[in-house]
């Protein structure tokens, strides 16, 4: 009696295996007849018959309908759920129901099931996925394809996070077959930086190192991306290994500069610069920098006549350059200051008499007084660039004011 049974359990069970056995054979067969009306639609579309197409998309619709009941069925059932065909043909139902806006609304994480089910097929059958490895990549990179076109839209759109999310998922799709996307990874980071969040951008550019990308334009991202979140040590390593495999990049020369005068480390580059300037006659930014390095007055390297110089040299490169005059205005009212300050600060009964006294700070007043007529030149000119920059007009009046130019400086009011 136990043997009668067991044999009627087992002749049960199989019944059911067979009934979803063809319930999966049903789902592909339902998405080959959509196909069908799928290309029957492109062709209406072809010569403009809207309607036709519209409605064998529509017919296609309740096809793809069915074949997703009949597929999830499949899916769920322990007799079918392990079998890598049930993952196939899931693939393919739900690689057409994210691939065609009309089908989007019958499950809108179609894209994210696809990539689940080749990744069931490689668990559950290697040999089944080399054999169908082609077919399968294929459609994972139409995923992958979606996803970077979709990020593309976003980033033109100046929506930098949707784009970013987009550019993500679309290195996940293609990262299930092994593979990467460089230039989604690449656009990633680029939206991280506008977005502030560097520490995403470093670890992406890591990534692209790490899996082959090498290029100049990968360290440099990198390079800065550890600046901007404090990682000076990283940034500087990084500047070493991209500077010995791209040592005539301009670029990262421009990121050495910005991370060494960060990390107030500007002595050890100052002849790079330098060579920098004299190769690039036609970027006074160079010059500049050098003028800014050398008129820090709490650098070791402070040198107000040198600072001067090679402001005037970035100025005769380019005689719009309002910062350049700007700079070397503020270098030269700064020493005024300095000195005026100075001489406030004398105390009469340092000096033998009142007379001594007044002729020492008189004559500091004249050096002062000296400095600001050297710095009007350049204020004037910065003033005349930018009419409108407030700070510009107040340093410029301050130096009237000082000088004794009233009516110049009530013109300003």
């Amino acid at each position: 009696m136990k043997k009668v049974l067991l044999l009627l359990a087992l002749a049960i069970f199989g019944q059911f295996a067979i009934a979803q056995d063809m319930k999966r054979q049903d789902a592909n067969n339902y998405q080959r007849q959509a196909q069908q009306l799928i290309e029957q639609a492109d062709n209406y579309k072809a010569v403009n018959k809207i309607d036709k197409a519209n409605k064998q998309m529509s017919n296609a619709k309740i096809l793809m309908q069915k074949a997703k009941a009949s597929i999830d069925a499949a899916s769920e059932h322990e007799s079918t759920m392990n079998q890598a065909k049930t993952w196939h043909y899931y693939a393919v139902i739900y690689y057409k129901i994210g691939a065609y806006p009309e089908f989007y609304d019958l499950d809108p994480e179609a894209y994210d099931k696809v990539l689940m089910a080749v990744r069931k097929i490689q668990q559950c059958d290697e040999n089944y996925y080399r054999q169908m490895g082609q077919e399968l990549a294929s459609y994972v990179r139409g995923i992958d394809n979606s996803y970077y076109q979709l990020g593309v839209d976003s980033f033109n759109n100046g929506n930098y996070e949707e784009a970013m999310d987009n550019f993500q998922k679309a290195n996940e799709a293609i990262s299930t077959i092994g593979a990467i996307d460089d230039a989604a990874l690449i656009n990633l980071a680029t939206c991280a930086t506008k977005l502030n969040k560097y520490d995403v951008a470093a670890n992406t550019y890591e990534t692209l190192l790490a899996k082959g990308y090498d290029d100049a334009s990968i360290y440099s991202g990198l390079i800065n991306a550890y600046r901007e979140i404090g990682e000076t040590d990283k940034s500087v390593e990084t500047i070493t290994v991209a500077r010995n495999k791209y040592p005539d990049d301009s670029q990262l020369v421009n990121d050495m500069i910005n991370t060494y005068l960060v990390i107030h480390r500007e002595g050890e580059i100052v002849d790079q610069i330098e060579a920098m300037a004299q190769k690039y006659t036609d970027q006074p930014v160079y010059y500049f920098i050098l003028g800014t390095i050398y008129g820090n007055s709490e650098s070791s390297l402070y040198d107000l006549d040198k600072a001067l110089g090679y402001y005037e040299t970035a100025i005769s490169e380019n005689p719009e350059y309002a910062d350049a005059y700007y700079n070397a205005g503020a270098l030269l009212i700064d020493k005024a200051s300095e000195i005026y300050q100075a001489a406030n600060a004398k105390d009469p009964s340092e000096f033998a008499n009142f007379n001594a006294y007044l002729k020492a700070t008189d004559a500091m007043a004249a050096e002062a007084k000296q400095y600001d007529e050297r710095a009007m030149p350049y204020v004037e000119k910065t003033y005349e660039l930018l009419p409108n920059d407030p700070a510009v007009k107040q340093a410029l009046k301050g130096i009237y004011t000082r000088l004794k130019m009233y009516d110049k400086a009530k013109a300003l009011d």
